[in-house]
């Protein structure tokens, strides 16, 4: 019987080795999380994130609103004007130069075409004769509403040195002709009222070419002329 359990082999196996069973992965732990940083310094950058999406939202909503109610430029019209004195003379004071003596009123009419108001925050009207300005006048504010009209004066008295030696000539010239061409420009800041946006810093330039009757000779610095209907049209830098 021994000898019988002894010849019991086991049976041997010639064919390829079988692999071990796979190893689970192994995975490091997560590092520890950073610690949080208070203080001043964290503040502030949440304030500037907070302040920098406000401005890109209101520049976004901004430049939509422009391109859906883009404006149209107003229509400016120079309907009558009085040159009651319009002198150009050699300065006695010194200095060289002309000195023009001026009393000039101009009254000017705006349209606006657009479904919403204009408010002209700031304006002054300037006049110019062959080039040189000799007149200022402030203007008071005003609002052009939608689909409306707007009339305001600008009113130019008072002397002016010309330094433009070409000034003589070109009033010589029209002072024959008996009409002056008188350049008078309107600068303005304006805003848009859109809803219940109001939009700001934009700015606009009117010119007109006035062509007027030159006044009588003699006249002074005081008086007071007709109106001359002009119906000009200005052209509006928008």
């Amino acid at each position: 019987m021994a000898a019988y359990e002894k010849q019991q082999q086991p049976p041997m196996y010639y064919g390829a080795p079988v692999p071990p069973p796979p190893q689970p992965a192994y995975y490091p732990p997560p590092p520890p999380p950073a610690p949080r940083r208070g203080g001043p310094r964290s503040l502030l950058c949440f304030l500037f994130k907070v302040v920098a999406v406000i401005i890109i939202v209101l520049g976004a909503a901004t430049l939509i609103l422009w391109l859906i109610f883009r404006p149209d430029a107003p229509r400016a019209y120079a309907d009558s004007a009085a040159l009651s004195r319009f002198d150009l003379a050699g300065n006695s004071g010194g200095g060289g130069g002309n000195l023009l003596q001026y009393n000039l009123t101009v009254n000017i009419r705006l349209q606006n075409p657009n479904k919403f108001g204009i408010g002209y925050d700031y304006a002054e009207a300037q006049a110019f004769y062959d080039g040189d300005r000799f007149g200022f006048d402030p203007l008071q504010p005003f609002y052009l509403g939608a689909k409306s009209d707007a009339r305001f004066t600008a009113t130019f008295a008072g002397s002016a040195v010309v330094e433009d030696g070409d000034a003589r000539r070109t009033y010589g010239r029209e002072n024959g002709e008996g009409f002056y061409y008188v350049r008078v420009r309107v600068y303005s800041d304006l805003s848009f009222k859109v809803r219940v946006f109001r939009l700001r810093d934009y700015r606009s330039k009117i010119t007109c070419v006035l062509r007027l009757p030159a006044p009588p000779a003699g006249g002074n610095a005081n008086a007071t002329a007709a109106m001359t209907t002009l119906g000009t049209r200005c052209d509006v830098d928008f």
